[in-house]
C-alpha cells in the first residue's frame, strides 16, 4: 500500500450555530487512489473536503498534508498565506461548476493557473505560451480541446463539468476533490465525467477523493470507500464489501438503492 497523501485524525467541525457536521473522524488518504465518500445528505462529506482545502475552518483536529517534496504540514492549523498555498495543492470541483459563462472554455481552464501567474498578469489576462498549451493538453485529456474558444454558456452541463476538471487540473493539485461532481447531470453523462476523472486518476497518477450519492458508481469507480452517518464515520473498506447490511447501516433502514446504468 502506498503511503498517506493525507492522514485525518480526529476531526471535529461545529457551525456557529451548535450544528456538530464532523465528528471525531480518522482516516488516511493514500497517494494514487480513487477514494470516495458516500452518505445521505446532510452527513458531512462537503463539509469534510471544505475542512481540507480550508474553505472552512476545522474545529479541533488534525490534517496531516505530506507533499512528495518538502515537509509535512497540518492543514488544520493553517494561516494566512499557508492556507492559499494549500489550497493550489487541493483542486475542487464542484456540483454546479463555477465557470464564468460569458467567458471562453479557454479562458475558464487558464483561470486555474491564476494562483501561479504573478499578480499583473494575471489581473490583464496575460498567460503564458507554457500556461496556454497546458490548459489545452488537459482540454484534450477529457476530450473536450474542440470547444476551447466557445463560450462556456454554449456546453452541456457534462461538458461544463468536463471543462472544470481541466481548470482543476492547471493548478497542478497533489489532490483533486470532487464535491459531488454527477450529482446535476443525466444518468448517461454521470458515467461520461466519472470516466474522465478515472482516467485523470489512473493515467497522470493524481490522488482523487469524489463526494457522491449512487453506490452503482462507487462500485464502478472507487478503489476504496469512507462512509459518514450524522458526522461520524461508519465504513471504511472495499466497495465491494458493502452489502445490504452495510447499506442499511449507512442509509437507514428502508432504504433502497437506486442504480445509474
Amino acid at each position: 500500500m502506498s503511503e498517506p497523501i493525507l492522514s485525518i485524525r480526529n476531526l471535529v467541525k461545529t457551525y456557529p450555530n451548535g450544528t456538530q457536521a464532523l465528528k471525531d473522524v480518522s482516516f488516511d488518504v493514500k497517494r494514487g487512489e480513487f477514494l470516495v465518500i458516500i452518505g445521505l445528505s446532510g452527513s458531512g462529506k462537503s463539509t469534510l473536503l471544505r475542512c481540507v482545502n480550508r474553505l472552512h475552518h476545522p474545529t479541533s483536529g488534525q490534517i496531516i498534508y505530506r507533499p512528495k517534496e518538502g515537509s509535512e504540514s497540518d492543514i488544520a492549523q493553517a494561516e494566512g498565506a499557508e492556507i492559499l498555498k494549500i489550497r493550489r495543492k487541493m483542486g475542487m470541483i464542484f456540483q454546479h461548476f463555477n465557470l464564468i459563462p460569458r467567458h471562453s472554455v479557454m479562458d475558464n481552464v487558464l483561470y486555474g493557473a491564476l494562483g501561479s501567474t504573478p499578480t499583473v498578469k494575471s489581473v490583464m489576462g496575460l498567460f503564458s505560451d507554457e500556461d496556454e498549451k497546458r490548459a489545452l493538453d488537459y482540454l484534450r485529456l477529457v476530450g473536450i480541446e474542440d470547444k476551447a474558444y466557445f463560450r462556456a454558456a454554449q456546453l452541456s452541463g457534462g461538458q461544463q463539468q468536463r471543462v472544470a476538471i481541466a481548470r482543476a487540473l492547471t493548478q497542478a493539485p497533489d489532490v483533486l476533490l470532487a464535491d459531488e461532481p454527477v450529482a446535476s447531470l443525466d444518468p448517461a453523462t454521470c458515467h461520461v465525467v466519472m470516466d474522465y476523472l478515472r482516467k485523470v486518476n489512473q493515467e497522470l497518477g493524481l490522488t482523487i477523493v469524489c463526494n457522491l450519492h449512487f453506490l452503482s458508481l462507487v462500485r464502478q469507480y472507487a478503489t476504496r470507500v469512507v462512509a459518514l452517518k450524522g458526522g461520524k464515520l461508519v465504513y471504511e473498506g472495499s466497495p465491494s464489501e458493502i452489502n445490504d447490511s452495510w447499506f442499511a447501516q449507512i442509509y437507514g433502514e428502508g432504504a433502497k438503492e437506486v442504480h445509474i446504468n
